[in-house]
């Protein structure tokens, strides 16, 4: 379009405007056609009327300026004739004369890009394994209850169950839960998704994209020796809309849109409602008494402001709360209480600048948290935190240096400093694999061996550099380093890592990664010991292959060796005694063509450990050696139906081989038998997904059931006991898992 106009204005240079916003007619285009009044409207890129354009017929002294709603008139104007549009800090726009009124002209931001690239297909994985799911993904992979987080649960390598255990994160590979890093917008946040209805913090509609990186992930990621979950929230749209959703799970308001020509917003507020309904579904047989039904509720914004044609900046902010309090008994017993709530809040503040080659990233982050857990009178867990964090890259490019091409060089830092305010009173947690069995007796409520009243600092800092540059035109190579420091124990972590990438062929691609990782001891009772940072050695070599347009097969092969893992000895002091090792196979298939969507996932995994020298090894807590998901949905005008189904291995446990009676506490105590020597049954069920969209005046109504394990299977998650061990009794999942639920969207 600049070429065009560039050419014009050098065969008839522009004519000065007169004052008058009509003046006197042209010589028609066409001798044939008669002059004639034509009307019209300039719009910017958000479709807001844009003031004081100017408005002129080419190679004519015809002129007009816009009133404040965009709108113009000259008089005078032949059909065929052609109009340039121009406003300050907007690009030029130009439209033809058909006819007495003119289509709206859309005048951009000169920070646009002047041409357009439309490309087709998928963007390649960042390393092997790796994977993008994006927003519309999620509603068509039935189970997930249209939730983009749990889609996760479809992801090769993430630990698949019916019901969540442990911390609300994700179990990469075998590996414990705080082994991986869960982000938002590039800062950490303590959980993922509720315990409750197993929903995420962040509603489908705010997120823009999901990163899944189970392994072999570059020098900007730190702090973590397993995978990586990265989600990116969105900003605001170009048009202002409204929405409202409402389910048997929760219900939410989502507003967006522009503020001004270069201003856009987003706020987001969810609230549970399964604790409206949960009261009304256990039977009054149970000795159980819910005080605070257990209950969420979530807060998402985000403002994105354009400061020029180099700077763009944003502010977000993040905050979700849990709560749940009840009594194993009817009578309320003070030792029979149990409450927990969770809650946090992560404000963000970012800039972003780009000039030709160079580009950089500049952003600040702090949340405040707080963690309340009490049991019976005597154990409780109190944990204030307040964390700052800061981040910055710079990047730059270059198409080919020292016979080179293709060039990206990196270089970053951040810094995260924790201040935690700790009041524990709790049993000493098991660090060596053994897993606390459910049911009466299961500890001692009065066990309060893990104390501590104080305060601990955990300043944290990192810096990172990196370079890709093309061996050849099939041959990428990336090399980089990292390098942690870990001020509170004083440890330096070098952390060198690299990727190879050969293009085999148009359609097929091969990788190889390998790195060096670690995690700080930082996790719950981690907190109270001087430990060193745990280490892993990643191997991953992967191949893609891009069938057609649409149909992606990707597999992977990966090995990691793990020391200094933080265990207990025999005697339970915590240490970095440990090492283990993971190894295994994954397979992912997905299919995008017009109104089909198909989904293949499959894992093999092994995950061995030793806690210190002279112990037998055993499995990892969450070891899962085979995991299978295959979905389908197809679309079809105003419906979509998707069908899912799962199988996978069971969990480890550590069986109970007896019991030993407490005479001073009045308990029986267990004794186990060999760690996680014993696994549950195989899970397997089917989920259905059927949604319907319909228009009723300007609001686009969707109606939609998403039911888990419609045949029923009833799965054994793990198993509780009487209170003196001598039975045992089966813990199973839900039967079944409708969701019902409306949309509406202005």
């Amino acid at each position: 379009l600049m070429l065009a106009m560039a050419a014009r204005a050098a065969a008839d240079p522009p004519q000065p405007a007169p004052p008058a916003t009509e003046s006197t007619p042209a010589a028609p285009a066409d001798p044939g056609e008669a002059p004639h009044a034509v009307s019209g409207r300039v719009i910017d890129a958000h479709g807001r009327g844009v003031a004081g354009a100017r408005v002129a017929v080419e190679g004519s002294a015809i002129a007009a300026r816009t009133d404040r709603d965009g709108r113009y008139r000259l008089a005078g104007v032949a059909d065929g004739a052609s109009l340039v549009i121009e406003a300050p800090g907007l690009q030029t726009g130009l439209a033809t004369v058909a006819g007495a009124e003119v289509d709206d002209v859309v005048l951009r931001s000169e920070a646009e890009a002047t041409e357009t690239i439309e490309v087709h297909g998928e963007p390649p994985p960042s390393t092997p394994g790796a994977t993008t799911i994006e927003r519309g993904e999620a509603e068509r992979i039935p189970g997930t209850g249209g939730d983009l987080v749990r889609t996760l649960t479809a992801m090769p390598g993430v630990l698949n169950q019916p019901l969540p255990t442990g911390p609300a994160g994700v179990v990469i590979r075998g590996s414990a839960p705080q082994d991986s890093k869960i982000l938002i917008d590039g800062f950490e946040v303590p959980l993922l998704y509720h315990t409750i209805a197993l929903r995420a913090i962040l509603p489908v509609e705010a997120i823009d994209s999901l990163d899944y990186i189970p392994g072999g992930f570059d020098v900007s990621y730190g702090r973590a020796a397993s995978g990586i979950i990265a989600l990116k929230t969105r900003a605001g749209g170009d048009r202002r809309s409204e929405q409202a959703e409402i389910s048997v799970l929760d219900g939410g308001v989502l507003v967006q849109g522009p503020a001004d020509a270069h201003t856009t917003y987003m706020v987001a507020f969810r609230r549970s409602t399964i604790d409206l309904v949960l009261p009304y579904l256990i039977p009054s047989s149970v000795n159980l008494s819910l005080t605070t039904v257990p209950n969420y509720y979530d807060l998402q914004a985000r403002i994105d402001r354009e400061l020029s044609s180099r700077w763009t900046v944003s502010l977000s902010t993040i905050g979700s709360i849990d709560t749940a309090e009840l009594f194993a008994d009817k009578m309320q017993s003070a030792d029979k209480r149990f409450f927990i709530q969770t809650e946090f809040v992560r404000v963000t503040g970012s800039a972003r600048w780009h000039d030709g080659p160079w580009s950089a990233v500049l952003a600040l982050s702090e949340m405040p948290q707080g963690f309340d857990f009490e049991r019976g009178a005597a154990q409780h867990a109190k944990i204030q935190q307040l964390s700052s964090a800061a981040r910055g890259e710079l990047t730059g490019t270059a198409r080919g240096v020292a016979g080179l091409s293709d060039l990206t060089w990196r270089l970053g830092g951040e810094a995260n400093v924790t201040r935690s305010d700790l009041d524990l009173a709790i049993p000493t947690p098991p660090h060596n694999g053994v897993k606390m069995v459910m049911g009466q007796g299961t500890s001692d409520p009065n066990d309060t061996s893990t104390a501590f009243a104080g305060v601990v600092w955990t300043p944290d800092f990192g810096a990172w550099t990196e370079l890709t540059a093309g061996l050849d035109p099939r041959i990428h190579l990336t090399a980089g380093l990292r390098v942690d420091g870990f001020a509170r124990t004083g440890d330096v972590a070098v952390q060198p890592r690299g990727q190879l990438q050969v293009k085999l062929s148009d359609a097929t691609t091969a990788r190889l990664a390998a790195g060096a990782y670690r995690r700080p001891g930082e996790y719950q009772d981690e907190l109270l010991h001087d430990l060193r940072p745990e280490r892993a050695t990643q191997v991953i070599a992967g191949l893609e292959h891009q069938v057609r347009d649409g149909f992606r097969v990707q597999t992977s092969l990966y090995y990691t060796d793990r020391s200094h893992l933080i265990t207990s000895d025999a005697q339970g002091v915590l240490g970095n005694q440990g090492r283990g090792t993971t190894y295994g196979a994954e397979l992912l298939a997905t299919l995008r063509d017009g109104p089909w969507f198909g989904w293949l996932s499959y894992s093999y995994s092994h995950s061995t450990r030793v806690d210190y020298p002279g112990a037998p090894e055993q499995l990892f807590q969450y070891d899962q050696p085979h995991s299978l998901n295959a979905a389908a949905s197809w679309r079809h005008g105003a419906w979509q139906l998707g069908a899912r189904f799962e199988l996978y291995s069971g969990t480890p446990y550590t069986p109970v081989v007896g019991s030993t009676y407490d005479s001073d506490s009045n308990v029986y105590t267990p004794s186990y038998g060999p760690a996680n020597s014993q696994r549950t049954p195989i899970h397997h069920q089917l989920d259905l997904r059927v949604d319907h969209t319909w228009q009723v005046g300007r609001m686009a109504l969707t109606g939609f059931i998403d039911v888990q394990n419609v045949y029923l299977n009833d799965t054994i998650t793990s198993y509780s006991y009487n209170y003196d061990y001598s039975q045992s009794y089966a813990f199973t999942g839900l039967p079944i898992i409708p969701s019902l639920g409306l949309r509406g969207v202005l």
